[in-house]
């Protein structure tokens, strides 16, 4: 049985902040300090980094968390739940730094700005894009065996876009009759950049991501 639920993903969505030097190290908080299901979390991102497979076994994840197939079970009836639950980590890690990128935006333009250059930050950071990838490229399989949660999930990260979106519109600085389909198109495009950029292994440039932004302003003033 689950232990915590999930309530928010990557397509685009993995964890874009800034990682923690022992996970960067490649090691796992000790299991008394920050509990089971956060070691299996952690040593599931750390495994499909190493690997790039967005499927690791449980016993990779097991040997990576210094844990027992007892304790896995304990938590998770099956890899795909872990895998689930990681995800939803990732996303939620992302909205957060999203969010706070956001927070520093002057106005609702700025901060549309703000959240596709934090987004295209998952391609530029070589940490974020290590631990990015295999979710990124692996989007289809997740897609399929998540489809409700994969869904949800995005639409955590473009409320963020919405919101903005229809800020401004009231504002009147930006002309949106449908915020929510303006906020998935920016989406769209932005998470495609970055998924051509991971699977090539390429780094966005600052030009890459300041004609993103350009042309989503051009997008919502067009009248």
């Amino acid at each position: 049985m689950l232990h915590r639920s999930a309530p928010v993903l990557p397509a685009g969505a993995g964890a874009a902040g800034e990682v923690p030097a022992a996970e960067a190290a490649g090691k796992v908080p000790a299991a008394e300090e920050t509990g089971e299901v956060d070691v299996l979390i952690a040593a599931t991102w750390a495994v499909t980094a190493r690997t790039g497979n967005v499927e690791p076994s449980v016993r990779e994840i097991l040997e990576h968390a210094g844990l027992s197939t007892k304790a896995f079970y304990r938590h998770f009836r099956s890899k795909d739940e872990l895998l689930l639950v990681a995800l939803d980590e990732g996303t939620r890690v992302l909205v957060d730094y999203l969010e706070r990128r956001m927070a520093a935006a002057t106005d609702p333009k700025a901060a549309i700005g703000a959240w596709i250059d934090g987004f295209v930050w998952q391609a530029v950071n070589p940490s974020a894009a290590r631990r990015t990838r295999p979710w990124t490229l692996g989007a289809g399989r997740l897609a399929s065996t998540f489809p409700a949660e994969f869904e949800r999930n995005q639409r955590a990260i473009t409320a963020l876009l919405e919101r903005e979106i229809a800020r401004a519109v009231t504002d009147g600085t930006a002309c949106s009759p449908d915020p929510a389909r303006d906020a998935r198109l920016i989406y769209g495009y932005t998470s495609d950049t970055v998924r051509v950029h991971l699977l090539r292994d390429t780094v966005p440039d600052t030009d890459t991501t300041a004609h993103l932004i350009a042309f989503a302003h051009r997008a919502l003033t067009a009248g």
